[in-house]
């Protein structure tokens, strides 16, 4: 297992590669954004309260998970740039997939991979690039998730994703290289 971190960990320490529109390869989202705050938004079922107890109780059934996006229009970083483009020519239904990943958290024994987690998301823009005289143009708006998370590993030099299902078929169809030294 992994040495984790002993200090507190800061935005940055999470980098997030995206794929989206035509584009074939991750890329790292970064230029324009200043927000991406995930919140899982929690569907919970309204408590019930039995009449021998003094509490109600409350269950939690799911998730609808989104993140709140925010930065600057900054057209020199093609992700930001297609971000704006959704929300200024109001296009519906732009998906990208969106792989996280801890660069705290290393995988042991393989150079540049880092645990990781992919997202499908939809953008929903609520502003698509506006703001105050003499201020910088603004970008806000809704990343909502459109599948389950998947859980894996991303090498940073080749931007690839292996998800955790496949690394273990890996391992478990690995060739036996070793010869049985039992004795009878």
């Amino acid at each position: 297992m992994a040495t984790l971190p002993a200090r507190e960990l800061k935005t940055e320490d999470n980098l997030h590669y995206v794929k989206y529109g035509e584009e074939e390869n991750f890329v790292l989202a970064n230029k324009g954004f200043t927000n991406w705050t995930e919140s899982l938004n929690a569907n919970i079922e309204d408590g019930t309260q039995f009449i021998g107890e003094k509490s109600s109780t409350s269950m939690l059934m799911g998730y609808s998970p989104s993140i709140a996006y925010g930065g600057t229009v900054y057209p020199g970083d093609p992700f930001s740039y297609w971000v704006y483009q959704i929300g200024k020519l109001r296009k519906t239904n732009q998906k990208f997939t969106e792989v996280e990943v801890e660069t705290w958290n290393p995988v042991d024994s393989k150079e540049n991979t880092y645990h990781a987690y992919q997202h499908e998301y939809e953008v929903q823009p609520s502003n698509p690039g506006s703001g105050e005289g003499g201020g910088k143009l603004t970008a806000e708006g809704t990343f909502a998730s459109v599948a389950e998370p998947v859980e894996g590993e991303f090498n940073i030099s080749t931007k690839t994703f292996t998800p955790a299902s496949e690394l273990s078929v890996q391992t478990m169809s690995a060739p036996a290289n070793t010869k049985s030294t039992a004795t009878k």
